[in-house]
């Protein structure tokens, strides 16, 4: 069922003189009767989380998911969280499934870490499904005890997408293996890609990292790294590549999940997309890239702020039925939290220039119902407006409730539920936040707040639940707190409480859930939102806008992404340090909004006068393995020394050039350096090279060096190593006898 948010905001006058309000009834009360009877509102029993339960419908958490499109149906994987203290017990593997993405079905356990040998029991970590050749083959990772205690990438096959799934008997990258390390759970979180290129090859592609980023190509048994150079071991550089996401502020740090999209004929196209959480608290993002196997990626923007409920999130990315779905998860469900979580959904687009704009998080998901709930005066009922901080010390939240004519739409938004006290009374029900999933109205003593379910007791389910109750007023309802009987949901001066003794219009509220709009009734620009990256600047540094997102808010809770805003940019003193307020503002059909950015400006680093200058520069010995770029071209040391030092072509700093020249040597930090090699891969896929130098010192050519270039490709090579180096130009390098030419130089 498609949910719609109610348009606009319904002056009190009218609702009120002319009946409008939906359900409202005007029954006064009889003289002297005064025993409040019980009533029954509409209550939304689906939305998100969407999954939650076993097969006895016992309360179960579980993250990290992923998701495996098989046919008509879709599964969904999660590590079970088990843990009743902030830490992470995750015993097995759940999986779970659906054919319409509204009504999910429990699968059971696909994998018990008992019956993994080298793994520990409790660390059921993140997990991907993938389908190969009619098998069914699970990525995961998990403490390794053959790994000094370092968390590794394993692999288990079944025949079913449900399981049991079969471990392999050893994890297939081992802690030990990538380099460089910053902890002893770098490899965490993997993510595959499976894709036929070109020219009919199929290639599996494996990502990973917590803090850094990897990938790698398997080998068609799925079950193994290919080893790129053939040199019968796995190593860093050769046949694992780290990756970085370049024009990004925020740091990367864990959960990659690939993703591509396809048209309507099942075939990829658009860049490859990496979806992954950042910072800490962890938000979502995305990053792309034209080649998987580049080592590059560029970064897109950020899609999810940090939730309300959870420090972690986890995203995946998936396509059913024609459309484009997200999953998260997050701690919404009671005692949730970054150790016990719930995943979530919600539908997105990809805008056809590629970019995707930020996805709100949303208690209703894809089959919720959304409620507003008004005042005696037609006000609308809302929370403070207020955006989730990336520190943890800031949460769980508590945050004020008001009537606003000026509330944005979504903090005006509910979702209206069975009573978290009991939910067989039909006339109990608990308040959820639309856009702050998992945070409910409250009582606190006789306040009413906005928090968590935090521990999941009885005490916190009774503050979360009210007995509806036929309007004070005469229409209507009046909401009566479980946990303080006597004591009414009550709108004084706008802020919400609980009285004991409350006027009968102050207490009495209208509920209207997932109404339609009217035809004549148009959305309004209710807000913008603005996303800018870069805000941190040095005194008399230009402030740049270009970096500007800006997603105009309108009154039925629709969205898109906008240019044609204006800032005050021009006006804002960048020569002082301190905070800058920088104003965004966009007009739509004669109506006009704003939002503040804030923009600190920084004090220029001081020197010290003091301190004398060293007569010299220090110059640093490059040493073996280091990267380094000259010319246009990356390299790794072979050789480390101040004299007769080696290094390797490793690929190029451009994105796609058409020539190539490998020098005979270079220098690095004063140093000079034979170019003796050009490894695997260094110009794979650069499909418009066609001419390549080659250097008089070249001694070796690694496999795929030159696979994709262009077919009419020119090697240039010197007359004395003229023999030497068409002897290393094989067919296994990427050299193409029929279509290609040698070239003598002198």
């Amino acid at each position: 069922m498609k949910k719609k948010v109610m348009a606009g905001i319904i002056s009190a006058s009218i609702l009120l003189q002319s009946g409008m309000i939906p359900g409202m009834e005007l029954k006064p009360l009889a003289a002297g009767n005064t025993a409040p009877r019980e009533t029954v509102v509409e209550k939304s029993t689906l939305g998100n989380p969407i999954l939650g339960f076993d097969d006895e419908n016992n309360l179960t958490y579980g993250g990290d998911p992923s998701v495996l499109v098989d046919g008509d149906t879709v599964y969904i994987y999660v590590g079970h969280d088990v843990a009743q203290n902030e830490s992470y017990v995750m015993p097995n593997y759940l999986c779970y499934s659906t054919q319409d993405m509204e009504n999910w079905k429990y699968e059971g356990v696909m994998m018990d870490m008992t019956d993994v040998s080298w793994a520990d029991n409790n660390s059921a970590w993140a997990g991907q499904v993938m389908k190969h050749n009619d098998k069914y083959y699970m990525y995961f990772c998990s403490w390794d005890n053959t790994a000094w205690g370092k968390q590794s990438i394993g692999v288990a096959v079944s025949d079913s997408p449900t399981g049991p799934f079969q471990d392999i008997g050893y994890s297939m990258i081992k802690g030990t293996v990538t380099e460089p390390e910053t902890s002893t759970w770098n490899d965490i979180d993997p993510t595959a890609w499976i894709e036929t290129d070109e020219n009919g090859e199929e290639h599996i592609y494996l990502s990973w990292g917590n803090g850094l980023l990897y990938l790698c190509e398997l080998n068609q048994d799925m079950i193994s790294v290919k080893d790129q150079n053939q040199d019968g071991k796995i190593t860093m550089g050769d046949d694992i590549w780290q990756q970085t996401i370049e024009g990004m502020d925020y740091t990367y740090t864990e959960a990659p999940y690939l993703y591509r999209q396809q048209d309507q004929g099942g075939n990829y196209y658009g860049p490859y997309y990496l979806f992954f959480a950042l910072n800490w608290r962890e938000g979502l993002a995305y990053c792309t890239t034209d080649d998987l196997t580049d080592g590059k990626w560029d970064f897109g923007g950020l899609l999810m702020p940090p939730n309300a409920t959870a420090n972690t999130n986890h995203p995946a990315v998936f396509d059913f039925k024609g459309k484009t779905y997200f999953i998260y998860h997050n701690g919404s469900l009671p005692h949730g939290s970054g150790f016990r979580r719930s995943v979530c959904v919600e539908e997105f687009s990809i805008r056809e220039d590629g970019g995707i704009d930020l996805i709100q998080e949303t208690a209703t998901g894809l089959t919720g119902k959304i409620s507003r709930i008004y005042d005696y005066s037609g006000v609308p009922v809302a929370h403070e407006n207020f955006v989730n901080s990336w520190n943890d010390s800031d949460y769980p939240i508590s945050a004020s409730l008001l009537s606003s004519l000026s509330a944005e739409i979504e903090d005006a938004s509910w979702e209206i539920v069975p009573g978290k006290a009991d939910k067989t009374k039909d006339s109990y029900i608990s308040i959820e936040s639309y856009n702050k999933p998992g945070l409910y109205l409250s009582a606190k003593d006789e306040e009413v707040v906005l928090t968590q379910d935090t521990y999941g007791t009885t005490q916190e389910a009774d503050n979360m639940t009210f007995r509806t109750l036929e309007g004070f007023a005469g229409y209507g309802v009046t909401l009566e707190s479980v946990a303080k009987p006597g004591y009414y949901l009550t709108c004084k001066e706008g802020k919400l409480v609980l009285q004991s003794n409350p006027e009968e219009k102050q207490c009495t509220f209208v509920i209207d859930t997932d109404s339609d709009k009217k035809p004549e009734e148009q959305a309004k620009l209710s807000a913008v939102r603005v996303l800018k990256t870069k805000r941190t600047y040095l005194k008399g540094d230009t402030l740049n806008t270009d970096d500007l997102q800006i997603t105009a808010c309108y009154s039925d809770g629709s969205r898109k992404k906008v240019t044609g805003y204006s800032t005050n940019a021009g006006s804002l003193d960048m020569k002082t340090a301190g905070e800058k307020p920088l104003k965004v503002s966009y007009t739509h059909q004669g109506v006009t909004v704003s939002a503040d950015v804030r923009i600190l400006v920084e004090e220029k680093p001081s020197i010290s006068q003091e301190v004398p200058k060293p007569a010299q520069p220090q110059k640093t010995v490059p040493k073996k393995d280091a990267a380094y770029t000259s010319g246009g071209l990356k390299y790794k040391v072979t050789k480390s020394a101040a004299k007769n030092g080696t290094v390797s072509v490793t690929g190029t700093t451009k994105k796609n050039p058409t020539s190539i020249k490998i020098p005979a040597e270079i220098k690095i930090n004063g140093y000079t350096f034979k170019v003796t090699g050009i490894q695997s891969k260094a110009f794979y896929k650069k499909t418009k090279i066609k001419n390549i130098t080659i250097g008089k010192n070249v001694k070796s050519i690694g496999k795929n060096a030159f696979k994709n270039i262009n077919k009419k490709a020119v090697f240039k090579i010197p007359s004395f190593r003229y023999g030497t180096v068409k002897k290393l130009l094989t067919a296994k390098t990427g050299y193409e006898k029929k279509t290609m030419k040698l070239k003598k130089i002198s």
